[in-house]
């Protein structure tokens, strides 16, 4: 027997009710950000060492972004180095900041690629999905599908078609080679990436296509510097980057429902007033919201007020003179010595570098060419990538760790000049090979 009319309407009134407080039960994270599939996410610091903390400090901020706003901790990956938190040198041991008197970011970031598995092998096959390729860390890889969006931000030093790992290289050809397999095997729906470093916009500029999804916006442009920021004398150290802390300190106290890419891209860059911050890639999407990409609970931040990024910003290149410079301005006596001394070994280090990048370019182009091509800063052109990319390989295999040196990265540019000018890659990395020995690499101003 059929429900009379009005019966039949209560009872499905009665049913949407019911249906809505069952659903308003569970707990928040199950709803995704994604209208349509799972978000996933990829963080990773590329450097170690005390005197770059700012770089895991800015992952581990970013991990504390996603994950209070309702981000699945399982579908995020991250790799850093790990030896910031627990370092002889912390004054808070097991607690990592990412701004003056800031909350402690590292509680709770899963660790998946510690050490050694930092590599950039491992983290294009944690891009690509393939866990056979992983050597070290815990094999988690990214097991993203067509209908899920994917978030990848990365931190550290930079070059002109280069970013660094703690002991290799990863080239620009090798990262949008993995984006773009990414995106023929139906890897994601759409792609998000920040990248932190200098020259970082050489690593998508001529390289990234604009009709495979990925928006990418970078910290600076191909032929510049980025910023570290947040001096803390108690660490003795910088915490953070201009462009990451401010995409970060944005994302915290946002509605990322109602906020957009485009939107924030347009914050950073305005408030990133040390580097001109660029974007990539298709833009056709930056008018979605963040939280398809960074999570949609909305997370009010309790945190106190925090300074301007840019009221102590120092070119990267220069964190390690900076961080000497104050050491020096805060002693006396025998201890402003010591650094001192201290400070003039680290700029005959690189007087010696700039030596050697001269010698290799006189080799090269001719002596009366060495000025212009080591002073000479240009946006590598798509028809240079081969020669940049044999020229920065050879030297930093050969002759002197990038890595380890990131001065030589800001001088790698001169190979940029030089390819541009019509020096042939085999003429660059011939002069490489006779500049440096056979055996050894540069060590601390000598081989």
């Amino acid at each position: 027997q059929f429900f009379g009319r009005p019966t039949f309407f209560i009872m499905l009134a009665l049913l949407s009710l019911a249906l809505v407080a069952s659903s308003l039960a569970f707990p928040a994270d199950v709803f995704a950000p994604n209208p349509t599939g799972q978000n996933w996410a990829v963080l990773v610091a590329g450097s170690n060492s005390w005197g770059n903390y700012r770089h895991q400090a800015d992952i581990c901020h970013s991990y504390q972004v996603l994950v209070n706003h309702g981000f699945n901790k399982d579908n995020i990956i991250v790799m850093m180095y790990d030896d910031i938190a627990h370092n002889s040198e912390n004054p808070t041991p097991g607690v990592v900041i990412n701004a003056p008197n800031g909350a402690d970011v590292y509680h709770g970031v899963s660790k998946d690629y510690t050490g050694a598995a930092v590599t950039p092998s491992n983290f294009l096959n944690v891009l690509k999905g393939n866990a056979a390729g992983i050597k070290g860390g815990n094999g988690k890889v990214l097991k993203s599908g067509p209908n899920d969006n994917v978030f990848v931000f990365f931190s550290d030093h930079g070059g002109p078609n280069i970013i660094a790992f703690p002991s290799e290289l990863l080239q620009a050809t090798d990262l949008n080679n993995a984006l773009i397999y990414m995106h023929d095997n139906k890897k994601y729906n759409k792609l998000v990436f920040y990248l932190e470093a200098c020259e970082s916009g050489s690593m998508f500029n001529t390289l990234l296509p604009k009709n495979i999804n990925i928006f990418a916006t970078t910290a600076s442009t191909p032929d510049t510097s980025s910023y570290a920021c947040y001096y803390d004398s108690k660490r003795g150290t910088y915490l953070g980057d201009v462009y990451s802390v401010n995409w970060m300190e944005n994302s915290d106290k946002a509605d990322l429902t109602k906020e957009t890419l485009q939107q924030q891209f347009a914050v950073v860059k305005q408030e990133t007033n040390t580097s001109v911050c660029c974007e990539y890639g298709d833009q056709s999407f930056s008018s979605e919201p963040l939280s398809y990409y960074q999570g949609a609970t909305h997370a009010v931040s309790t945190a106190a007020k925090i300074p301007n990024p840019n009221d102590d910003a120092v070119d990267s290149r220069d964190v390690a003179l900076a961080i000497l410079r104050h050491k020096i301005a805060a002693a006396n006596g025998a201890e402003q010595a010591k650094y001192v001394s201290q400070l003039q070994a680290l700029m005959q280090e690189r007087a010696s570098i700039q030596a050697l990048f001269s010698n290799v370019v006189a080799k090269a182009a001719g002596a009366s060419n060495v000025k212009l091509h080591m002073t000479r800063r240009l946006a590598p052109t798509a028809a240079i990538t081969e020669c940049l990319r044999a020229s920065t390989s050879a030297m930093d295999q050969h002759c002197i760790s990038f890595p380890k040196y990131d001065y030589a990265m800001k001088l790698s540019m001169s190979f940029v000049s030089m390819c541009e000018a019509g020096v042939a890659a085999d003429t660059i990395v011939a002069s490489i090979r006779s500049a440096c020995p056979t055996k050894g690499l540069f060590v601390g101003g000598v081989f």
